[in-house]
């Protein structure tokens, strides 16, 4: 086999690797808050979450890459399969940045290794995936959201208590609130550093199947971060707008209150390696401060992200298990990824 035939694999999954990126900064719902609260301009907020997206993978993405590259899977998949996942992602989650719905890119990764595994318990009885490893990250996916609406909720209430019931008069509520939103960009900050880290690996995790030195694992990092940097620029402030002025209305005061819930729930997710839905910590931590304001939520948009949620994980698989099928019908034939 020339080395023509052998690299020409890699630096497609490379590229590919590189879509998935934009796919998922084009999801990024992370600086939502900080334009709800009116603290940055939509344009600024994207540019600033680009920047930090780069950062935080780079910094930050080594666990959570390792735990989708290695620990999730029993063996080294071959490039083929990769490609496939790859697809599958891509396909959903730009189709849903273009519809404005923001969806997990976890779900989605997740979903596409579940088709996947399932071709290969089912169709080529070959296990591929450690499925007690996916138990665990589908039991986070649960606790995550529940435990960011109930800290965004309760650290509201506080918040209200502690320190805005005692205001006299608009201009001193004003300036606390203002007060606020400067410790808002600060969590938002951390937010976003912790979501690049959390949300490389879904983009290059397996990718470090390939690419095992330390030097080439960096180089991942930073070519998915620069990826997401440049889908949040281009696509996201789509998804920014959706959850950050339409889905509720939140002062810098709840903004705060939702952010430093996301951001808890968030950073100790990364630095334990667990592959968090980070767009369903930072809505269910916006709709728990809200709650505590007794603030409505709009029901349109909340039941339409319901949806695209719910549907993320067998969407993303059945695309997989289609992919694969198409696969066998054309690329394979002319041998760009050998069987």
């Amino acid at each position: 086999m020339s080395l023509v035939t052998l690299l020409i694999p890699i630096v497609v999954l490379l590229i590919l690797a590189s879509i998935v990126a934009f796919a998922i900064g084009s999801n990024d719902s992370t600086m939502a808050s900080v334009v709800g609260a009116k603290v940055l301009s939509l344009r600024s907020a994207v540019i600033v979450g680009g920047i930090l997206l780069i950062i935080g993978a780079v910094v930050l993405g080594q666990g959570v890459s390792t735990t989708i590259g290695s620990d999730m899977i029993i063996q080294p998949l071959p490039a083929n399969l990769v490609l496939v996942i790859s697809l599958a992602m891509i396909v959903w989650m730009l189709l849903s940045a273009y519809l404005g719905n923001p969806i997990s890119a976890t779900h989605s990764i997740i979903g596409s290794i579940i088709g996947i595994g399932l071709l290969g318990e089912l169709v080529w009885g070959t296990p591929l995936v450690r499925w007690n490893t996916i138990s665990i990250i589908i039991i986070g996916w649960l606790l995550s959201p529940i435990l960011s609406l109930a800290i965004a909720f309760f650290l509201q209430r506080y918040v209200r208590r502690t320190f805005l019931s005692k205001t006299r008069g608009l201009d001193e509520i004003q300036q606390r609130e203002q007060i606020f939103g400067l410790l808002l960009l600060v969590m938002v900050i951390v937010i976003c550093l912790s979501r690049g880290g959390n949300d490389v690996a879904k983009a290059v995790g397996l990718l470090t199947m390939f690419f095992v030195g330390p030097i080439e694992f960096t180089m991942l990092l930073l070519l998915g971060g620069v990826g997401m940097g440049i889908g949040l620029l281009v696509l996201g402030r789509r998804v920014v707008q959706t959850v950050g002025m339409e889905l509720t209305v939140l002062r810098p005061s709840a903004s705060f209150s939702s952010a430093t819930a996301g951001a808890i729930v968030l950073l100790v997710g990364t630095i334990l390696g667990i592959p968090l839905a980070a767009t369903h910590i930072l809505i269910t931590s916006i709709i728990g401060a809200g709650m505590a304001n007794r603030v409505s939520t709009n029901k349109t948009v909340l039941r339409k992200l319901i949806l695209s949620s719910l549907l993320t994980v067998p969407v993303s698989a059945i695309l997989a298990i289609c992919i694969w099928g198409i696969y066998q019908l054309t690329i394979s034939v002319v041998f760009l990824f050998p069987l």
